[in-house]
């Protein structure tokens, strides 16, 4: 297969469609919407505009509502959001669309599957995902979030978690904790298993973090204590969720680059738009190569990192098996770094070409700045997208 097919240069007339959708849904909503909804206020009718559209079942099959496609289709209509101002869109969708849909697509049991996938499709439910802990970070195998089981069958759940998204608003959560102690499985990365939790229960107490930088959810740090979960909220094989976890956290990873993707394409149309706009000494400051460079330079990383999330995002829907799951973990990972680092870099120059206009509200672009720093470092920061290239790529030794 030559990499123009699997890149998919000749958009089809589907994404075609699914682009001029998407564009329309994001013209509803405006700069004011976004800074109210950075302010807290709930995307409710952005959201559910969405849902009409058919975008929150993507990835879901057919039989329960969905539209049966795959994470190239997901990425696109993200990208495209938040590529004509849907700032954040890409939160929303890896905390609903990922860690709900895809997840319980994956692994989920058919009574999960039947009961949540229509209501996450309709956008009449919420999910959020509780993985990160403070102790623990990057190295999930680490977690020190215990499910213990008793003799009944049932698991009492005793942890902390951290920078946990949209869990005030959230009806399921997807649970990571340990169920079996390191020192007793033959990997560190067996071991853990995957649960549907509720994320209202009394035993989860949760403490909002003050966090900097706008964003479409609030953030949170939780305490399990004596938590209970039973064998049915088990989703996929027991001790072996970590395995599972790749199924999701890759598409993470990729929903999240295509955000960035469409927020450096934002950042550089508003700032050649100023540019054009704004005369200084007595012609516009586009019209010179400090300008100009700048953004000519920024524009093609985006273009170029855009290529990257679309065969990774092909290998993800096209390929199977263990040895094609590694030359998509690759690919992604490398699309994640490219896509994070080309997007900021784009809000980094349009700022520069707003010069003192740029930290003012009103253009947004600071906004913009800000929100795209953040994909730097999650999901996944880039120092370790590059570990993992350096290691599973260049056959390198393990540096962590």
């Amino acid at each position: 297969m030559s990499f123009t097919d699997e890149a998919g240069f000749a958009e089809s007339e589907t994404h075609r469609m699914m682009r001029e959708t998407a564009r329309e849904v994001a013209s509803g909503y405006g700069d004011d919407y976004w800074r109210d909804v950075s302010a807290g206020m709930e995307p409710t009718e952005f959201w559910q505009d969405c849902a009409d559209a058919g975008f929150l079942g993507v990835t879901v099959p057919e039989e329960y509502g969905g539209e049966g496609m795959g994470i190239r289709e997901l990425t696109t209509i993200v990208e495209e959001l938040v590529a004509h101002g849907s700032m954040g869109a890409e939160m929303l969708f890896v905390v609903n669309v990922v860690f709900g849909a895809v997840t319980l697509t994956n692994h989920g049991t058919e009574t999960q599957k039947e009961e949540l996938l229509e209501p996450l499709v309709d956008g009449d439910l919420n999910f959020c995902m509780a993985l990160t802990e403070p102790n623990a970070g990057h190295n999930a195998p680490n977690l020190d979030t215990f499910a213990e089981e008793q003799d009944d069958g049932t698991f009492l759940i005793d942890g902390s978690k951290q920078w946990i998204s949209g869990v005030d608003v959230a009806d399921e959560m997807l649970l990571v904790a340990r169920t079996t102690p390191k020192d007793e499985v033959p990997k560190r990365t067996q071991g853990i298993t995957l649960f549907l939790a509720d994320p209202q229960d009394e035993n989860i107490e949760r403490r909002e973090l003050d966090v900097g930088i706008p964003t479409p959810e609030n953030q949170y740090e939780l305490s399990f204590d004596g938590y209970e979960a039973t064998e049915d909220d088990i989703i996929g094989t027991r001790d072996m969720g970590l395995y599972q976890l790749f199924d999701t956290v890759n598409p993470e990873r990729l929903v999240g680059a295509a955000g960035a993707i469409g927020v450096g394409r934002n950042a550089i149309e508003r700032a050649v738009e100023y540019a054009n706009d704004r005369v200084v000494f007595d012609e516009p400051i586009g019209a010179h190569q400090a300008i100009q460079h700048p953004l000519a330079d920024a524009y093609s990383k985006v273009q170029a990192a855009k290529l990257l999330v679309q065969r990774a995002s092909w290998l993800m829907d096209e390929t199977e098996g263990t040895e094609d799951m590694k030359k998509t973990a690759e690919v992604s990972n490398m699309a994640k770094l490219r896509a994070s680092e080309a997007g900021h870099e784009a809000t980094d120059v349009a700022l520069q070409t707003h010069g003192g206009n740029g930290f003012s509200r009103d253009y947004m672009i600071v906004e913009m700045w800000k929100g795209s720093r953040l994909g730097t470092v999650a999901p996944g920061s880039s120092q370790m997208m590059l570990n993992h290239i350096a290691e599973h790529t260049l056959g390198l030794p393990r540096s962590y």
